[in-house]
């Protein structure tokens, strides 16, 4: 495995806030026993921005869901500030890639982001104010009466978003979200992603096939590889707060870690 970047002090100085140890995960069992990770440990910082990358069907969304409490790894621990994850967590909220399918279409786009609020015990007016508040937020403001099918696929997405947010959670996690929409509406989208994580400063975790965007929205960069799956390589960014789509891609390190991930990941 390649030694990680050196972590600047900011991230250096961070709180844990998820720890991941000796996860394992494979479907089946005996001789017909598919293994896709194995002994992966992960650290994740409160207020931190991570992409994983790796090859496609390396297991990624395995990965996620796994992190997610939505499936039980074979081995090994998952915590999220200093609790074990033995199911759906509070305090983690998902965005899906499909996000046709993760907005119910018969609900307005008001009342799929106030819908997972009903759990918390919060009355309708109170689930109503959040939701248009958060609807603002992704620059959605006054279309809280519309229903999913009447928008556009980077709308839907941000509906999406603006429902995790809403939730509250500490951990956002995010699996390949903008895989299906045009190129400038995906730059678009990362570009709010990056302003949101300020403004509220929510931890990200992003699963993504897209080297580029992993490099330019995260803090580090988990590289997953081998088969099972284990973590291979992290890289620091060490690139800030504020991000550019033309400036960050054109700084010599952006060019430099982009050669590193994809060297790694040739090898497998």
């Amino acid at each position: 495995m390649t030694a990680p970047v050196q972590a600047d002090s900011q991230l250096a100085q961070s709180t844990l806030l998820m720890k991941v140890r000796g996860m394992t995960m494979s479907y089946g069992s005996g001789t017909a026993e598919n293994k896709i990770l194995e002994n992966l440990d992960l650290d994740v910082n409160t207020g931190e921005f991570i992409s994983i990358v790796g090859p496609s069907g390396v297991g990624k969304t395995t990965l996620l869901r796994c992190l997610s409490g939505l499936l039980h790894p074979k081995a090994g621990t998952i915590e999220v500030g200093g609790a074990i994850i033995d199911g759906p967590h509070p305090d983690l909220a998902v965005v899906f890639q499909d996000y046709s399918r993760s907005l119910m279409p018969w609900m307005t786009t008001r009342e799929n982001v106030a819908f997972p609020l009903q759990g918390k015990g919060m009355n309708k007016a109170d689930r109503i104010r959040v939701a248009e508040e958060n609807l603002a937020a992704v620059g959605l403001a006054g279309q809280g009466g519309k229903y999913p099918w009447e928008m556009s696929g980077g709308m839907q997405q941000r509906v999406a978003i603006a429902r995790a947010l809403a939730y509250n959670a500490k951990v956002l996690l995010m699996d390949e979200p903008f895989a299906s929409v045009d190129a400038q509406t995906r730059f678009d989208l990362e570009d709010l992603v990056i302003k949101l994580k300020q403004e509220f400063g929510v931890t990200i975790l992003l699963v993504t096939h897209d080297i580029d965007e992993a490099l330019y929205l995260a803090d580090k960069v988990v590289v997953i590889a081998e088969k099972p799956a284990t973590v291979v390589d992290v890289i620091v960014t060490g690139f800030g707060e504020e991000r550019d789509q033309v400036d960050t891609k054109a700084d010599p390190r952006f060019g430099e870690a982009r050669a590193r991930i994809l060297h790694r990941l040739r090898k497998n």
